[in-house]
């Protein structure tokens, strides 16, 4: 089963175990970068916005084709507000060409319920697996079972 192992990550956190879970089913990995980045006050309260109203802002051209995957694994920081916008916007352009999906996120709370309904909306068919990593997993030493599971999950189903 070829995998796409695709992410958004503000700080870092989502794109750690973006890598794990890449590396333990011999996935592709691509970034989903903003095309418009920059780390100045008004663009955290631009996210913010977006998150609040739903938008789905610009993004750069992937540099894999979703398309050409049997599973895509969406990784996403899941804020107190939402979804990470950048990820909304992914999800829509590319959607239709989504076989299979996965979710995971990186997230301090318990938003990820309505973070991944969110995404299983847009994506419009549901995941074969989710996975939600707190704080307190984020150490890879923390993690690893889930991490196992959640891989297992998918090369199984």
């Amino acid at each position: 089963m070829k995998t796409l192992v695709t992410y958004f990550s503000h700080t870092g956190q989502t794109s750690r175990v973006a890598k794990e879970i890449a590396k333990r089913c011999s996935g592709d990995l691509d970034a989903i970068q903003e095309a418009r980045r920059d780390n100045t006050w008004w663009a955290a309260c631009r996210s913010g916005w977006d998150t609040v109203v739903r938008a789905a802002p610009p993004i750069q051209k992937p540099k894999r084709n979703p398309g050409a995957y049997d599973l895509v694994i969406i990784g996403v920081p899941v804020w107190r507000l939402g979804l990470a916008p950048p990820v909304r916007s992914y999800v829509q352009q590319y959607a239709p060409r989504f076989k299979r999906v996965a979710f995971f996120c990186a997230e301090g709370g318990t938003a990820d319920e309505r973070g991944f309904a969110e995404l299983s909306k847009i994506c419009g068919m549901p995941p074969v697996a989710t996975l939600a990593v707190t704080r307190k997993h984020l150490p890879a030493s923390a993690n690893m079972k889930e991490l196992s599971d959640f891989v297992d999950s998918m090369l199984l189903d």
